[in-house]
């Protein structure tokens, strides 16, 4: 458990020279190569409409999420005191936090994979179409995927401060100065949100590119002693 909150995973790489990356994947075979420059086309539009999937996904929760929220604060029942101080408020405000800061992650990660491949398209192509993919018209332009990283950076700001609003308008912030009340439902949420924050970024959701040791196993499969019909 403590692995997905922490990781000291170590990294496997070894780097690669140009010399050692040509021998590899160029001057081994040509046929290979250039099934690898296709390969590395494929999967870079393939990373790309992923990346805008992946994107529809996180969006439909945040929504979802937003909604919910707009839902509860514009109730009559908010403008009412409660023994629990609106705390389902709260809730919504650390799911969409979380949400909202996965997504951006995510759009950190698929823009990684993406230039992942487009990186191997830059050292392939050369040997096979020339530079084509290096050769560019626009000597400035805007970035979909950084100007989407953000958007879901500013989704993430939004959250906190509708949790800091909370808390003011719920005088949790006073009372835990002053009175020391604590509301620990507001504390429980607020702990495993950080909780899952530091496991994003330090933990299980960080891809480690270690060594793998791995065990194969064999499923037995007979014949059946009596006739199919």
């Amino acid at each position: 458990m403590l692995s997905y909150i922490i990781s000291t995973k170590e990294s496997g790489l070894t780097e690669l020279s140009e010399k050692e990356y040509r021998e590899r994947l160029i001057d081994i075979c040509p046929i290979k190569a250039e099934k690898a420059f296709e390969k590395a086309w494929a999967t870079r539009n393939f990373e790309i409409e992923m990346y805008w999937k992946r994107a529809t996904y996180f969006w439909a929760f945040i929504a979802s999420t937003f909604v919910g929220y707009f839902a509860l604060v514009s109730s009559e029942s908010y403008e009412k005191q409660s023994a629990f101080n609106h705390v389902e408020v709260y809730f919504l405000i650390c799911i969409g936090f979380v949400l909202s800061l996965a997504w951006h992650f995510t759009n950190i990660g698929s823009k990684t994979w993406q230039r992942h491949w487009e990186v191997h398209v830059d050292l392939l192509e050369d040997a096979f179409t020339e530079p084509l993919y290096k050769t560019v018209y626009p000597n400035q332009t805007y970035s979909v995927s950084k100007i989407n990283e953000i958007v879901s950076l500013v989704f993430v700001f939004i959250w906190l401060l509708l949790g800091i609003k909370f808390l003011i308008d719920q005088n949790l912030i006073r009372s835990w100065s002053e009175q020391f009340e604590v509301n620990w439902f507001v504390v429980v949420s607020t702990v495993m949100s950080v909780v899952v924050v530091v496991s994003m970024s330090f933990g299980h959701g960080r891809g480690r590119f270690g060594t793998r040791p791995i065990v194969m196993y064999q499923r037995d499969v007979r014949y059946s002693k009596d006739k199919v019909t």
